[in-house]
């Protein structure tokens, strides 16, 4: 997929990690330049194509490499959902439209008007038509696709020369959707059932695409016909060519179903020899990917690779591949290994809007890291998580509520880096059993049922239906988590109050979430866990020990804020009443008061106009330092007084409940 290569081979650390830094900056600048350059795949879903759900596509195109054209038609076969006289599709303009073709299902195709305008192709529909019709269009067409400025980010066809010459052809399309060069519904909630696909090229020239290989036609012209068949649903944007002058390797895998899968790698013949001897590379980390995923989805059609002129995409069935067939420091084929986990998370599993952009790339991100413990164990996982932890100054959430473009989603890393941190997260929060299941049954939710020979398995999801899915599989309540670490911008805090015997923890966070993710600590080089309930935790942790927080980085929050509950306090001979933490609170927060002698002390609660709501506490307390902490849960938000009364001493002071 749209990839940040970390250039780290077998340099020293240092140059690693500035190398990586480097590039990080290079990617941002180039997506920024790339939102700015195209409106973008998705975003808000029109009423006219929300109208009708797409079932077929049938693409036929030939391919020029010297005029750098693409001449041919588009058969779209839809489902109505409403009835409507106007089938919308997406085309960029640099194409002309020469004709459109209409047929009802059992009719005849019939000439209709068209317009095309502001990329929008908007096709007549000559007859009244109901929900649940199927009607179908065909487009021809034909013009100069727009170039790639540095594919995969730019998106656009890639026309380069082999080492002998010859031409080597892509396209990446990820950030500008399909429609910059075949006429489709560019949004990611809609995906074909299945597709056709023929590409014509001039001889020796193959064309290699998705799905299942149906043979060549040799025509008059020197030119050949490559015909391709796609059994199961797919993404617009991973449809696909490669072209060239390519050598086949061919391999079998033997699946965790049981099932033998044919592995198909076009090579460029000048690589042949090294892409054969890099294959067992390939084999360890499809392995590993299936043990944690299960099988490979898309076994009915192939398993299959293609030497591409850029960097990488994961082009269902046939990922790019424009690495140099080696393996980074950490122990991966990075192209390889991040290409095919997306045969999973964003091929399998799709994400309904590029809102949800981390079901793709978080997940596929983080599989690295777990590939990396699988090879050099957890220490090194967790360096490799370090090393991508994103700074907590982010300017949207992960998932945001609202629908956005690709070009808008692509803008940053935050669903790579944010999206794999949060699953490292995850999986701390619900232990490695619970985790690793719950992988397995995000991709395949009956643990028994594998069989997506036609497709049924793929799934078009949001990150509300990855919530519900999990706390299926889990039967936990992942509701705060998910609005916290998914839907808030900023990370959260943990609050830490010192006191002489032990210390109070809270979790803050934009909405004041009571989020439940327990604290991993070391008192004095010793392991603790606290338990947090309804944000709040409280852990016996002297006013002198050595206390670290969450010492091996497993929660992405920001850094903790910590304070002595006693640092006004100068003498216990004093009396005091201290400012509650958290404040504003959302239901639990804690009040500190010190007196200098045993005495009877009531603490009371008030509102605004003074009227007594209820006695916090009503007891005699010894002299020295003491808390209370009060549950607002039964109170509507609003401004409270708190009085502290102990003889003749007495103070009120204030705090907001804000839920």
């Amino acid at each position: 997929m749209w990839l940040l290569m970390m250039m780290l081979g077998y340099f020293s650390l240092f140059l690693s990690y500035f190398l990586r830094i480097r590039q990080l900056i290079i990617v941002i600048i180039l997506f920024v330049a790339a939102s700015k350059a195209f409106a973008g795949s998705g975003g808000p879903l029109s009423p006219e194509q929300a109208a009708y759900d797409v079932n077929y596509y049938d693409l036929s195109l030939a391919i020029d490499p010297t005029a750098k054209t693409i001449n041919g038609s588009l058969v779209c076969r839809v489902e109505l959902i409403d009835p409507i006289d106007t089938l919308v599709l997406d085309l960029e303009n640099t194409f002309t439209i020469d004709s459109t073709l209409f047929k009802t299902a059992g009719g005849e195709y019939s000439k209709v008007a068209f317009s095309h305008i502001d990329g929008k192709v908007n096709i007549s529909i000559p007859v009244l038509v109901s929900a649940s019709d199927l009607i179908t269009v065909q487009i021809f067409y034909g013009g100069t696709p727009r170039v790639a400025s540095n594919p995969p980010w730019g998106v656009g066809f890639v026309w380069e020369k082999t080492q002998s010459g010859g031409p080597w052809i892509g396209v990446a399309c990820e950030g500008g959707g399909a429609d910059i060069w075949w006429p489709c519904k560019d949004h990611p909630s809609d995906e074909p059932d299945s597709m056709s696909m023929s590409f014509t090229v001039p001889n020796p020239l193959i064309c290699v695409s998705n799905g299942r290989f149906l043979g060549s036609t040799d025509n008059d012209d020197n030119t050949t016909s490559f015909n391709w068949f796609i059994s199961t649903p797919i993404n617009n944007y991973n449809v696909s060519i490669y072209v060239a002058e390519y050598s086949l390797i061919e391999d079998t895998y033997q699946s965790v179903s049981g099932d033998e899968i044919p592995f198909y790698f076009w090579v460029l013949p000048e690589d042949s020899t090294t892409a054969d001897d890099h294959m067992d590379v390939f084999l360890k980390e499809f392995n590993f990917l299936e043990s944690i995923c299960g099988p490979f989805p898309f076994a009915t059609d192939k398993h299959g690779w293609a030497h591409a002129p850029y960097w990488g995409m994961e082009h269902q069935t046939i990922i790019a591949y424009g690495h140099d067939f080696t393996v980074n420091r950490w122990g991966m084929d990075y192209i390889h290994y991040h290409e095919l986990a997306h045969e999973w998370w964003g091929n399998l599993i799709t994400a309904k809007d590029w809102a949800d952009l981390w079901i793709h790339e978080g997940l596929a991100t983080y599989m690295e890291a777990l590939y990396v413990e699988h090879l050099s164990g957890l220490d090194k996982y967790h360096q490799y998580m370090n090393n991508r932890r994103p700074s907590d100054n982010q300017t949207h959430p992960l998932a945001p509520c609202e629908s956005i473009t690709a070009a808008q989603a692509f803008d940053d890393l935050n669903s790579y880096y944010r999206g794999a941190s949060v699953m490292h997260t995850l999986r701390y929060h619900l232990g490695d059993e619970a985790f690793f299941n719950l992988l397995k049954r995000w991709a395949y939710p009956d643990s028994t049922d594998f069989d997506n020979t036609n497709g049924r398995l793929c799934q078009i999801v949001t990150t509300d239906d990855m919530k519900e899915q999990a706390e299926v599989i889990t039967a936990r309540d992942l509701d705060p988590f998910f609005e916290v670490f998914f839907r808030e911008t900023a990370y959260p805090v943990l609050h830490v109050v010192r006191g002489v015997t032990e210390a109070t923890f809270t979790w803050v966070s934009d909405a004041n979430v009571p989020l439940d993710v327990n604290i991993p600590i070391q008192v004095n080089g010793e392991d603790q866990t606290v338990e947090m309930t309804d944000g709040q935790g409280i852990a016996t942790v002297s006013e002198f020990s050595d206390l670290m927080i969450d010492p091996d980085k497993w929660i992405l929050m920001a850094e903790p804020v910590s304070t002595n509950a006693l640092e006004d306090v100068v003498q216990i001979n004093n009396y005091q009443l201290n400012q509650n933490y958290p404040n504003p609170f959302n239901p639990m927060t804690t009040i500190h008061f010190s007196i200098p002698e045993s005495q009877f002390v009531t603490l009371t609660l008030f509102d605004l106009l003074g009227k007594e709501i209820r006695i916090l506490t009503g007891k005699e307390y010894p002299a020295g330092n003491h808390k209370v902490i009060f549950d607002g849960s039964k109170l509507t938000s609003g401004t409270y007084l708190y009085r502290l009364r102990a003889g003749d001493y007495s103070e009120a002071k204030r705090f907001i409940l804000l839920k």
